[in-house]
């Protein structure tokens, strides 16, 4: 079972005077940001300076701008985290992507995965093969989605409710980001369990809990003892 054993707060403009970390092979580290609804579009000019061109356009492709906070956001945290985590080579042009889109850092000792939706974005990290979503919570008609879950998930959520379903739903995504075969998975693929879910012959480990507003899940290969969250400032 894992369990939360510690919470910290690490702001970006100072955190290379935090002791790097020894990133045990039985926990993960979750970093998380939410962003003000009034937040200073100037900020994004200046924290867009740290990125080279190529991370840049990748940000402002987006149209909406709590995306194109979450987009660099997400990517200041594999920043940070790749420093605390001992990987001194970093660059940002060795985050790289296979050919599933699923990315990943060149030559690191250590998986990452990031999700955002409204003003959050999680960026998570292990030894392990790991994913994780999250999801704003809004009302949602059911029905709509028989090809998505199964028969008894189905009857779980209707009789649960909205919960749920975001549970559900960010445990099978989050499944899907730690397999690393994007949307090719069909969803009613993954059967959720107690305390596992399960993809073809191999049972993977989620963590599903709430954030505000918002369902997250985290899903790694091995059961992961050990839960730190890191809530960033910006």
């Amino acid at each position: 079972m894992i369990t939360q054993n510690t919470t910290y707060n690490v702001a970006f403009s100072d955190f290379k005077s935090i002791p790097q970390i020894d990133l045990r092979e039985d926990e993960y580290y979750l970093f998380q940001y939410s962003s003000d609804n009034d937040m200073d579009q100037s900020i994004l000019k200046e924290y867009l300076e740290f990125l080279p061109q190529k991370f840049k356009k990748e940000v402002l492709k987006y149209r909406r701008w709590d995306d194109r906070y979450n987009c660099l956001f997400g990517k200041l945290m594999i920043y940070m985290g790749s420093y605390l985590f001992g990987y001194n080579a970093f660059m940002f042009e060795k985050i790289l992507k296979d050919t599933y889109g699923k990315p990943y850092m060149v030559d690191s000792n250590f998986n990452f995965n990031i999700s955002h939706s409204g003003n959050t974005v999680v960026c998570v990290f292990s030894k392990e093969e790991i994913g994780v979503d999250i999801e704003e919570i809004n009302d949602i008609e059911f029905d709509l989605f028989k090809d998505v879950f199964t028969k008894d998930e189905l009857k779980d959520i209707k009789a649960q409710g909205l919960d749920k379903f975001y549970e559900y739903w960010t445990k099978k995504e989050s499944v899907i980001k730690a397999v690393g075969k994007g949307m090719s998975i069909p969803l009613t693929d993954i059967e959720i369990r107690k305390e596992s879910t399960k993809y073809e012959d191999d049972t993977w480990y989620t963590k599903s809990f709430k954030m505000d507003n918002k369902y997250c899940s985290i899903t790694s290969k091995s059961k992961l003892k050990m839960a730190q969250e890191m809530h960033v400032v910006f």
